[in-house]
């Protein structure tokens, strides 16, 4: 009986070991012998409104070394410096790290060329490994990179859109089982797929990408000519509030050169205005039936104001003025009879309703809202000086946005940089058109264009004239605020940013554009929004002409015509 139950019991162990048990073990000898190794996905293009790529993966590869299995480090190590230019310090390190053999794992160049890293494999080299993945590119180089961002060395992103919207274009990744050897080599050709990964989605900007090269390079040569520290740049469709370009160039500090940033400044640096503002001001009043063009105010060249004498840009006798001339000459005192006509609470409002003080609709990643203090915080001078743009800071995003108002008829229209998404599938799913309100009435912004276009024609802005184009504008020049709480640098010299902005064809507006220019140089004639801004609408309204198909209505004279 004992021993009958004994054998019993033997055989249900072996039955058990045969079936289930054996499951386990080979389950377990399984796991032992291979690797799972995940599937990047492939990130979404960004394209351009006309599918131009602004931002795309390509295929690309990791080599790694396993310092244990490498048969012969120096020639192993030769082969990888010949195919990678490796510096002298990592071939050191390779070869230290194989003599020694204490690390299973070290890496020798991410995201190299594919086709090298296909010869690298096809070499089969004991303990090197060749993994794929991909890399991010800019066909276009540095076209749009203030906005298309960056993503760090593993795909993920890090600025611009490409963090902003990272989501969106990661994707989900798949899953990949791989045999390996003893020692943990792997086996070619045993890879088995267990997930597919799911590309990311794409983005259609609102961009043009030959608008946005030629914003990049006029920027680029003004502030070169002029000695500038940056510039930014924006141009918008007046109706729907599309952005054409957007570019931001700056000067290195240590070499002095002149080039593309990485960083969206026209979307993130608030500076004051200055004389832009003031069409705002003289807008909102005509808008509340308080002036009209030809109301008229003897303005002097100075007055003083709480603790502070403030003055026109230029001495001039006490001289009657209309409110066409106030614009047109952009008189500071004049615009304060006209912002005093509604009082600070109200010209507060008109402000905000304007965009000022608030983040755009793009809530582009860092961007500022500026500074719009409300009245009673406003003190001294401010009190007043917020009617020709000082006391108050914008991003060039606002500005370009507040000033399209005018050009808009009056009704204010978010900026749109997103157009569509387009899902792996290829569907396409289009964003909503862009908030749109109702600032000014439409008589107060055709009164306002009529008034830009003398600015253009004969006031402060004659440098934005283009032939056969009617242009309206404004131009600003602004103290910009040092680092020392100051408006002067630590030599005293004076700081500016200085602005211009325009739209045409004034009758029928299209496009708006707006140029800063950031520290343009003090004590020369360069220093101003009509000297230093100005010239650069004027050589950038034909790409635009060209590029949106702008076709000037018939009969309209510009400035040179009668």
């Amino acid at each position: 009986m004992v021993i009958g139950a004994i054998l019993l019991g033997l055989i249900g162990r072996v039955a058990y070991l045969q079936t289930t048990e054996a499951e386990n073990l080979r389950s377990a000898a399984a796991d032992q012998w291979t690797r799972s190794v995940s599937i990047p996905a492939q990130r979404g293009t960004v394209f351009d409104r006309h599918g131009a790529e602004l931002s795309m993966s390509v295929p690309a590869v990791t080599v790694s070394i396993n310092p244990k299995l490498i048969e012969n480090g120096t020639a192993t190590v030769q082969i990888l410096d010949d195919l990678f230019d490796l510096p002298d310090d990592k071939v050191a390190e390779l070869l230290a790290e194989i003599e020694s053999k204490d690390r299973g794992f070290v890496f020798v160049r991410r995201q190299a060329d594919a086709d090298i890293g296909d010869q690298l494999a096809a070499m089969k080299l004991a303990g090197v490994n060749v993994d794929r993945e991909s890399r991010r590119e800019m066909p276009g180089g540095d076209t749009g990179r203030s906005i298309i961002g960056r993503t760090n060395i593993d795909g993920v992103g890090i600025s611009g859109l490409e963090l902003q919207y990272d989501d969106l274009l990661t994707g989900t990744g798949g899953e990949m089982r791989r045999e390996v050897a003893p020692g943990g080599r792997s086996i070619p050709g045993s890879e088995t797929v267990t997930a597919q990964p799911v590309a990311g989605d794409d983005l259609v900007l609102t961009l043009d990408r030959s608008i946005q090269y030629s914003t990049e390079q006029v920027l680029l040569e003004q502030v070169a000519a002029i000695g500038a520290r940056g510039a930014t740049a924006i141009a918008m469709d007046t109706d729907t509030g599309e952005i054409y370009s957007m570019a931001s160039v700056r000067r290195d500090d240590e070499t002095g050169a002149y080039g593309v940033t990485s960083g969206n400044f026209a979307a993130v640096d608030a500076y004051e205005p200055g004389s832009v503002a003031k069409v705002i001001t003289i807008a909102s009043s005509l808008s509340e039936g308080l002036v009209t063009p030809e109301t008229s105010y003897v303005v002097p060249w100075r007055k003083q104001y709480y603790d502070d004498l403030l003055k026109d840009s230029h001495e001039h006798p006490d001289e009657v003025m209309s409110v066409a001339q106030i614009l047109t000459e952009s008189s500071n005192i004049g615009t304060i009879f006209v912002q005093q006509e509604m009082g600070r609470e109200r010209h507060r409002e008109f402000m905000a309703a304007f965009g000022l003080g608030s983040r755009t609709a793009l809530d582009f990643p860092g961007e500022s809202p500026g500074i719009l203090k409300q009245a009673k915080d406003l003190w001294g001078s401010e009190r007043v000086t917020v009617a020709y743009g000082q006391g108050v800071s914008s991003t060039s995003l606002q500005l370009v946005a507040a000033v399209n108002t005018i050009a808009n008829r009056g009704t204010y229209v978010a900026p749109k940089l997103v157009k569509a998404t387009v899902g792996p599938d290829g569907s396409v799913v289009e964003t909503t058109p862009s908030e749109a309100r109702s600032v000014v009435t439409e008589q107060a912004a055709v009164q306002t264009t009529e008034m830009m276009r003398n600015v253009v024609c004969y006031g402060t802005a004659t440098r934005a004239q283009v032939d056969g184009l009617s242009i309206a504008g404004k131009t600003g020049t602004a103290f910009k605020a040092a680092d020392n709480g100051t408006y002067f640098d630590d030599d005293g010299n004076r700081i500016y940013y200085s602005s211009f902005v325009g739209f045409f064809p004034a009758e029928n507006p299209q496009v708006t554009v707006l140029v800063s220019v950031d520290e343009p140089p003090a004590g020369t004639d360069d220093r101003f929004g009509g000297t230093a801004a100005a010239p650069v609408f004027a050589e950038l309204a034909p790409t635009l002409i060209h590029e949106l198909g702008i076709v000037p209505s018939p009969g309209v004279a510009d400035c040179q015509q009668p």
